[in-house]
């Protein structure tokens, strides 16, 4: 009788012992199968929110620098004082484009000019701005004193709006038209909602111009400043937005990107200081601080000019989650598999010991060592066959359930990114800067999602970390009895 024939007689004849092994091998292969595809997809989820946020590195004038600064006076018609201009290195589309030709691995940039200003229809009136859905402007009752400057809106003059943050992190995205790139002049990019509420389409044309109250005091008049633009794009916000200071004329509804010279010709400055910012998106965030320190390097540039802010932060509070997710799966897998190694060898032991005068028996009647083993292993792999086939059945829908579960707990424990509220003089009069009055956005937690699936290739590794296991196990609770003589074993029977 071949071994593979008494290993299957025994498998049968023996059901309560046959059902203990199958039952645990199926607990083993279920648990570590669900562990392994929950770790594969929180690593693919890695790699996929990387791809789509990538990383992302600002450059800004320095101008901490009180030596690059200089004041003048001001005043006329009635008002009177002084203000400051930054004296130092401009920020310039030919620095990014020497950068980017220079530097592998960044995939495109947007030079940006912020500035707030009015906006007008058709016929010049004035355009109907997006309320709060709530129905709040609490900050609104400070600017009273000023005029129509409540009705100011956030404009953003961009050189690529595909790179622009807002877009380039998702918390925008372009619904109709096309993006503004380097070539446009007197273009703008208005929202959805905004241009609904107007009676607006791609195509008409708006105009940006300063607030009655600023362009007083330059001697002139908003009329003056009216500046023409044609709508190219509409925009929608993909993730929900407030202004930080509760004012909601500069909530993201009522913002509009445009180039830097129409913002300029809106509300020309005494003194053109440039950009305001140049930021640069790589393919891979692991790969910015390498980046950053080639920028350094360039001809031209100098340290001292500008500072190099690397913001990781979106991808960063992305990634946290699924990084802690995937090493507490990786702990949990090692001790699945060190305390399952233990039980299977426990148990195969304890079936070897029981069957100490079978093996004396056979190994009397002239049947090999090696036979006698591979009796046992053979046992085991037929159980294991079920146990494991059985486990791809059960395991999809268990990775599935417990890794949103742990997804959830990892997410829950994650601290949350906070916001800028600085404070700081605008135009000299308002004492707010242009961070407290740009949109704050909610977390973008959608990124962080996994798709758990048991693919082919997990369920052979199953299979071979299995059969491996069993191979080990088997061969560790057999040694004992093998190494012995049929008289030793014969003996220790009596």
């Amino acid at each position: 009788m071949s071994l593979f024939h008494r290993a299957f007689l025994y498998v049968v004849r023996k059901k309560n012992k046959t059902l203990i092994l199958f039952g645990i091998l199926l607990v083993i292969a279920t648990l570590v199968l669900s562990g392994i595809a929950i770790k594969d997809a929180a690593q693919t989820a890695q790699l996929n929110v990387r791809q789509a946020l990538g990383g992302m590195f600002m450059l800004s004038q320095n101008t901490g620098d009180p030596g690059r600064w200089k004041s003048y006076d001001v005043g006329g018609n009635g008002f009177s004082g002084s203000k400051s201009y930054y004296t130092g290195a401009h920020l310039t589309p030919e620095l990014a484009d020497s950068i980017m030709d220079n530097i592998p691995g960044i995939r495109g940039w947007n030079a940006r000019y912020e500035e707030k200003v009015m906006l007008s229809g058709r016929n010049k009136q004035r355009l109907e701005l997006i309320e709060d859905a709530d129905g709040k402007n609490d900050m609104s009752a400070l600017l009273a004193a000023f005029g129509d400057v409540n009705q100011l809106v956030n404009g953003y003059g961009s050189t690529d709006t595909t790179f622009d943050t807002y877009f380039a992190n998702g918390y925008v995205k372009l619904v109709e038209g096309r993006h503004i790139t380097r070539e446009d002049e007197r273009v703008a990019i208005i929202s959805q909602e905004l241009a609904q509420k107007n009676g607006l389409a791609v195509g008409d044309t708006i105009y940006l111009s300063d607030a009655e109250y600023y362009a007083r005091e330059k001697g002139r008049t908003a009329e003056d400043t009216m500046t023409p633009v044609e709508i190219i794009g509409l925009f929608s916000p993909t993730a929900h937005s407030s202004s930080s200071m509760s004012m909601s004329n500069f909530s993201m509804d009522n913002a509009i990107f445009t180039t830097r010279n129409s913002l300029l010709s809106a509300r020309p400055p005494a003194i053109d200081e440039g950009y305001g910012h140049i930021y640069f998106y790589v393919d891979d965030p692991a790969m910015l601080k390498s980046i950053v320190s080639e920028v350094k390097k360039i001809d031209g540039f100098d340290p001292s000019d500008f500072i190099i802010d690397v913001d990781d932060t979106e991808v960063a509070a992305v990634m946290e989650p699924l990084e802690n997710m995937s090493r507490l799966m990786t702990i949990l897998l090692i001790l699945i598999m060190v305390v399952g190694a233990a039980v299977l060898y426990l148990v195969l032991a304890g079936r070897v010991r029981e069957r100490l005068h079978e093996s004396g028996v056979l190994l009397s009647l002239g049947v090999g060592k090696l036979k006698i083993w591979g009796q046992y292993l053979v046992e085991a792999v037929l159980i294991a066959i079920v146990a494991f086939s059985l486990a791809m059945a059960l395991s999809g829908g268990i990775a599935k359930t417990v890794g949103r579960q742990l997804l959830d707990y990892t997410l829950s424990q994650s601290p949350e990114v906070q916001q800028k509220e600085n404070m700081a003089e605008l135009d000299g009069s308002i004492v707010m800067n242009g961070d407290a009055l740009n949109p704050v956005f909610d977390s973008k937690t959608e990124l962080t999602q996994i798709d758990v699936t048991v693919s082919l290739s997990l369920l052979v590794l199953e299979f071979g970390m299995g059969f491996g296991l069993i191979i080990v196990s088997v061969t560790l609770a057999a040694l004992p009895i093998l190494r012995l003589k049929p008289k030793e074993i014969l003996s220790k029977m009596s």
